[in-house]
């Protein structure tokens, strides 16, 4: 794999030599020093890695074709800054592998990608946090909100902006694998519209995992977020139905997977050149099979201080509680703290 990632380098800094196309090489260093507890397990000190954003590196590109069209490419991989190890095994550029089209039309895009509400890539839209999915689930959104992720054989649509709004969809041609039938794969369905204007932001995105592969009912999700900004202050709101989730907290649970609401809620506040932010989380559900349930409860705050344009230190702390079906279960019942740092080129 070191050599796909050498080769893909070289040519693309040859591209840029030679061709004079627009080709850059970016990336994010991320580490920070944590101390966590989870419930039955002894409080642990370590190195940590992609708490504020997942390291990665990436090369993307352009080409302008004229009459204002352009085709360009997203190629990303995430590792672990702290061992150097490739986040996902066996995958040259887990975070994103994208070849685009993009015009007065719109834009689409193919291959590797999260979905709309993974809070990972290009094409997200998850709004209405203001701790995403790479702080520590005992405070973030991911700590109660099921989110997509990301995926193979994606293709995506986004519509050119009307009225401050973009509409976004997505599919996924096969989650399984290569080795069975197509009709046999999980397939993914989204459907999101976005508007953003000024200091206010919302969406609304209707999600499906069809479950094949897993012969398991189908999953749907029905999300809404959004911030508002009042100079100073930005508050965040979300809400989430989620039915047949066979994802957080559903691996648990039988075929027909787990039914649930969450809801999150945050308040941020720029004070001694950064910003303060606090947020609480809250789900209740049932294990569809035997009508078990479940309340997870969660809370997080982060000071986060820029000392450049590119560099940024941040301080974290968050706490988790679940009850009745998950109150032994040590990955909703903990608490952490961390001071780090993360750098962009």
């Amino acid at each position: 794999m070191k050599r796909i990632l050498v080769s893909a380098i070289i040519a693309a800094a040859s591209i840029n030599a030679y061709a004079e196309s627009n080709v850059t090489l970016y990336g994010v260093i991320d580490q920070a020093v944590a101390v966590t507890k989870h419930k039955h397990e002894a409080a642990k000190v370590r190195i940590d890695d992609g708490i504020y954003a997942g390291s990665r590196f990436g090369i993307k590109g352009t080409e302008d074709l004229g009459n204002g069209n352009s085709v360009g490419f997203i190629l990303e991989q995430g590792f672990y800054a702290d061992s150097g190890d490739a986040a996902f095994e066996g995958k040259a550029f887990s975070r994103e592998s994208l070849l685009q089209a993009k015009g007065k039309w719109g834009e689409v895009a193919f291959g590797r990608a999260g979905g709309l509400s993974s809070d990972c890539g290009t094409y997200t839209i998850l709004h209405g946090s203001a701790l995403w999915t790479s702080y520590y689930t005992d405070g973030n959104v991911a700590g109660v909100f099921v989110t997509s992720d990301r995926m193979d054989n994606m293709a995506i649509y986004k519509s050119p902006e009307f009225a401050n709004t973009t509409v976004t969809a997505m599919y996924s041609n096969g989650i399984g694998g290569d080795d069975q039938k197509w009709s046999h794969n999980d397939h993914y369905y989204g459907i999101s519209l976005d508007f953003n204007k000024n200091e206010t932001v919302f969406s609304v995105m209707v999600e499906m995992y069809d479950n094949k592969d897993l012969n398991a009912d189908k999953t749907y999700l029905v999300t809404l977020g959004g911030q508002q900004g009042f100079g100073d202050w930005t508050f965040w709101a979300g809400y989430q139905y989620a039915k047949g989730s066979q994802m957080m907290p559903a691996w648990k649970a039988a075929a027909s997977g787990v039914t649930q609401h969450a809801v999150t809620a945050a308040i941020g506040y720029k004070v001694f050149g950064g910003e303060w932010k606090l947020q609480g989380n809250y789900a209740h559900g049932k294990v569809n099979e035997d009508n078990q349930k479940y309340n997870i409860y969660s809370v997080g705050t982060v000071y986060e201080y820029p000392l450049s344009m590119r560099t940024q230190l941040y301080a974290y702390a968050g706490y988790g509680k679940a009850n009745k079906y998950l109150k032994n279960d040590g990955d909703f019942n903990s608490w952490t703290a961390c001071l780090g740092i993360s750098h962009n080129f």
